[in-house]
């Protein structure tokens, strides 16, 4: 009996962090976001130019981004809405990339992808700013 008393703690810590990746699965599912994260390798070969390392915009896009610029959550200009962004493109790219790899009023920072990198960051941003018909 003081046996099952002394572990119980222990496997519901281990119950307990097996549910974490279920749980964050789960939202990701919810949210409409992609649970498998691609990478991309970089090929490095004298005949031909070098690949970027990382994921594309498109993926980190999908990946964060998604779900507040989908549905225009906590005043996050809408994808690929000219009138949202015409304001922030005087910005430039780089305060755009600086706002959304730091975080800016109600956007968390690196739009909620926390294993992204800055240059991932950027990717996503010119990708948001390549749907645009106004440049």
């Amino acid at each position: 009996m003081y046996k099952f008393i002394f572990l119980s703690p222990f496997l519901l810590i281990g119950i307990n962090v097996s549910m974490a990746d279920d749980y964050e699965d789960e939202v990701r599912k919810r949210l409409g976001l992609n649970t498998e994260v691609a990478q991309v390798t970089a090929i490095s070969n004298d005949d031909s130019e070098s690949v970027p390392a990382g994921r594309s915009g498109e993926i980190v896009y999908n990946l964060g981004c998604a779900a507040c610029h989908n549905a225009g959550l906590a005043g996050a200009p809408l994808y690929a809405d000219d009138s949202q962004w015409e304001t922030r493109l005087i910005k430039g790219l780089e305060m755009l990339t600086s706002n959304a790899y730091n975080g800016y009023n109600a956007m968390p920072a690196k739009g909620l992808c926390m294993d992204c990198s800055e240059e991932e960051i950027k990717r996503s941003v010119e990708y948001m700013l390549e749907a645009l018909t106004i440049n």
